[in-house]
């Protein structure tokens, strides 16, 4: 079997996994706070999805890089330990730290890597695909569990668009309560002359 059909039935089993969470065990996003029970399960029904015993899905399971370890959140892995994917999730947006680890993992091991974000207050999961030199942007949605690409992203280009997401504006303060009453256009000196 070729890396590409691999990646594809690991990819449909995580799927898998994520619609029969959202189906059978909901009410994990509303009580749980700890991403243990969460990941225990999702870990859980990638196996059964495989359902052979060629692969285990183990969860917090520690893999030593050249110049650091890497903890993703779950790890597929043959019985000699050769790792077929790696899965990192948060309840939000991933951190550009939490990408970077994700993506150096991937760099470093040649190993299929996703990461997700459940975003309880969206009807879509977020899916971060790593590859060598881009990161694809997918969203899976929760009512029919349907895919749509978004983007894809160089790893130079995903890094700078991090960066941009949180520029912070600089709010304007009145100085007197009368000046509430005045145009927006006479608060700002560029704008009024």
């Amino acid at each position: 079997m070729s890396d590409r059909e691999t990646e594809i039935i690991l990819f449909d089993a995580f799927s898998q996994a994520l619609k029969k969470l959202c189906r059978d065990d909901f009410v994990l996003f509303s009580t749980q706070k700890k991403k243990g029970p969460i990941t225990h399960r999702i870990a859980m029904y990638i196996e059964n999805e495989l359902g052979s015993s060629a692969y285990l899905c183990d969860t917090q399971f520690q893999i030593r890089g050249e110049k650091q370890t890497y903890t993703p959140d779950m790890i597929i892995h043959d019985r000699k330990g050769n790792e077929a994917m790696a899965i990192y999730w948060q309840d939000g947006y991933l951190s550009s730290r939490e990408k970077e680890e994700a993506r150096d993992f991937h760099k470093e091991k040649k190993c299929f890597t996703i990461a997700f974000s459940l975003l309880p207050d969206k009807d879509y999961f977020l899916i971060y695909r790593f590859a060598e030199n881009y990161t694809d942007y997918l969203h899976i949605s929760r009512e029919d569990f349907s895919e749509e690409v978004l983007k894809r992203c160089s790893s130079d280009e995903d890094i700078i668009s991090d960066q941009l997401l949180f520029k912070l504006e600089k709010k304007r303060q009145r100085k007197k309560k009368e000046d509430e009453s005045l145009p927006a256009a006479a608060e700002d000196p560029a704008l009024s002359e």
